[in-house]
């Protein structure tokens, strides 16, 4: 590792060690510095968040920031990030969350623009549910905005963060002219005024929260912070489709009562408002890409093949009477046909089956269906647009999967490829330590890379039996000592003496897990 190493992560990994390996810094804020680590125990990424050593000093900061722990330490919801461990040692005082793999709703705007009404309101739904479970249980966040809103990379779940100036109702009640806390641009009339808050605050920042993520901006600027919270108290908040009009009159309403400066006027709670959004949401049906690549296909198909039937017919007249006489798909139609083929073999394979595809059909047409409802489609159009869902969710769709199937072994879904291990993480982060040494250094130290080696492959052994107890936490320990050693080193903070003594003592408890390794062989040798 050649990038700078932070007093905070050295100091905090003497402390961890054996328990936690911190990797890197994901970022850090005014009252927060945070750290990706993982569970030694549980081989699992998990953040850590440490209060900046000259705010863990101010016994206020210190409190405040141990609230925040405590508070959402006592929550258990799945849109709300978890909180496993807090501690305090001396001037280093943290927490251990739940990693989420994502980004915050800021930087998704940032990075893609302003959310689409359907993403919008899922995250707005889920976001309302958590706030709606903290509030049952006496909390006020008094600090939702789009950086505390995290959105998971795999799910887009949204995932709430930061309860770290969360209040409960009765502590909030008492402080009727206290001190404001929170984010202007995102802070409720009542909350900016310092005047006591309940749910409807949280609501209203919500409100304010998901303006930002529908518009890209939010709804009150200003130059500076007195003219922002001015503007929060006497204002009324721009309504959405003034700003941004292609957003549905729904999701603008909800967003515009969210906003409205009386609290009497607003969502009374988070499951009024996740109930009316559920409401407009509908039924929620997300089928996998390869099934709505065949959904899609198949009704394009249909209707190009029923066109050129039509388009075929030859009307003759002649003595002997009328006849018709339809002409067939053709070329076009066969590759339409051997596409479809394609794609419904690729779906077997991958281990769907024909209930998956008519599940996905049955969705697509309750949402035309909706919309032709919309915009007011004829009778018989809407007719003509079932039969592509009827033909392929019936006999006729169930009778080609089962054609396409012929002679077709379906494979296993390959597991999800899990996350290296903790202690190879080790290993590979102390060799380009070592690595980055000058060349006397790595000469009187030569003997690491093999006591590290040594140590990874017993600690992987350890795992593979099971034993995730005093061995393994030992084994790891060590090598999350030796790597801080070549880490001070490597920053000219440390000694090549400091690295001999971790080596030493990495080379001892080497030699303890070989022989714990070795006792259970014999073992096991025994028992067969």
């Amino acid at each position: 590792m050649t990038v700078p190493i932070s007093p905070e992560f050295l100091a905090l990994q003497e402390v961890l060690a054996g328990r936690y390996s911190i990797e890197r810094e994901l970022g850090r804020g005014g009252m927060g510095i945070v750290l990706l680590a993982r569970d030694v125990a549980l081989d699992r990424p998990v953040a850590i968040k440490l209060l900046p050593p000259h705010l863990a000093a101010d016994p206020t900061a210190r409190d405040r920031f141990l609230q925040e722990a405590r508070t959402a330490a006592g929550l258990s919801h799945p849109n709300i990030v978890p909180i496993h461990l807090v501690e305090a040692h001396g001037d280093l005082v943290f927490f251990v969350m739940g990693y989420v793999d994502g980004e915050t709703l800021r930087e998704r705007v940032e990075r893609a623009g302003p959310l689409s009404p359907r993403l919008a309101m899922k995250l707005l739904q889920e976001v309302a549910w958590a706030l709606a479970y903290a509030h049952q249980r006496g909390l006020i966040h008094r600090d939702v905005k789009p950086d505390n809103i995290m959105i998971e990379s795999a799910t887009e779940r949204a995932l709430v963060t930061d309860f770290g100036i969360a209040l409960g109702n009765r502590e909030g009640e008492s402080r009727g002219g206290g001190v404001v806390i929170g984010t202007a641009r995102y802070m409720s009339p009542e909350q900016a005024c310092g005047e006591p808050v309940d749910a409807r605050s949280d609501l209203y920042s919500l409100g304010a929260t998901f303006f930002y993520a529908l518009t890209g901006r939010a709804p009150f600027e200003g130059t500076t912070l007195p003219a922002i919270l001015a503007k929060q108290v006497t204002e009324p908040a721009p309504l959405v489709q003034v700003v941004r009009p292609e957003v549905p009159a729904k999701l603008a309403a909800m967003i515009d009562r969210c906003l409205e400066k009386l609290p009497a006027k607003r969502f009374q709670t988070g499951d009024d408002l996740a109930r009316v959004v559920g409401d407009a949401r509908g039924r929620a049906f997300r089928a996998p890409p390869l099934v709505r690549a065949f959904t899609r296909n198949a009704q394009v198909s249909t209707m190009v093949l029923f066109a050129m039937m039509l388009a075929g017919q030859s009307v003759t007249v002649a003595k002997t009477g009328v006849t018709v006489s339809l002409g067939g798909p053709g070329i076009i139609g066969i590759i339409l046909l051997c596409q479809l083929m394609i794609v419904a073999r690729r779906l077997l394979k991958d281990g769907y089956g024909f209930e998956d595809i008519r599940a996905a059909l049955l969705a697509e047409a309750q949402v035309q269906a909706e919309e032709a409802e919309v915009i007011k489609q004829r009778r018989w159009l809407r007719r003509l647009d079932t039969v592509w869902y009827k033909l392929w969710a019936g006999p006729v769709g169930r009778w080609f999967f089962k054609v396409a199937g012929c002679r077709l072994k379906p494979s296993a879904r390959p597991a999800t490829a899990s996350v290296e291990r903790t202690e190879l993480v080790l290993e590979r982060s102390a060799l380009a330590a070592y690595n980055a040494l000058p060349a006397a250094s790595r000469r009187q130290t030569s003997d690491v890379p093999r006591v590290l080696g040594r140590l990874e492959a017993g600690a992987e052994a350890l795992r593979a039996k099971g034993d995730t107890g005093e061995r393994l936490t030992e084994a790891v320990a060590a090598l999350e000592h030796l790597r801080l050693a070549l880490f001070k080193l490597q920053a000219g903070d440390g000694s090549v003496g400091e690295v001999t003594l971790a080596l030493e003592r990495a080379r001892a408890i080497g030699e303890h897990v070989d022989l714990r390794l070795e006792a259970v062989r014999e073992v096991e040798t025994l028992l067969e």
